[in-house]
């Protein structure tokens, strides 16, 4: 306990009110992830990657990091032949099912959507 200014303090309640606060507060929040942002752009079709960029408004290194990640996770897949010189990605058949869930949480929680960017 502490006593302040004649006020009695139980510093424990007053840290567990706080971390309650804030986890109460983030739990009614959902955090996307840049790469849950491309999923949600191709759930929408085909894209070449510069098309990515206005599509997530995510910043083209972002992009490619991402996208190499996605393509090794088997969330989506590129097409160098479709238009030679060119690289089209879509997603999987996992890509499509995961998107879809992305896009339904996207749709019921919009006010409450953060985007989470790596350090």
């Amino acid at each position: 306990m502490l006593v302040e200014y004649g006020i009695t303090l139980n510093l424990s309640r007053v840290l567990y009110v706080g971390v309650k606060a804030v986890t109460d507060e983030i739990d009614k929040k959902l955090i996307f992830t840049e790469a849950d942002l491309i999923l949600l752009a191709l759930l929408n079709g085909d894209k070449k990657i510069t098309d990515l960029r206005p599509a997530t408004g995510l910043s083209t290194t972002s992009i490619y990091n991402n996208i190499q990640r996605l393509l090794n996770s088997g969330l989506i897949e590129e097409d160098r032949k479709k238009i030679p010189g060119t690289r089209i990605i879509r997603l999987t058949e996992k890509g499509i099912r995961i998107a879809k869930i992305l896009k339904t949480l996207e749709e019921e929680l919009k006010p409450k959507i953060y985007v989470l960017k790596p350090e």
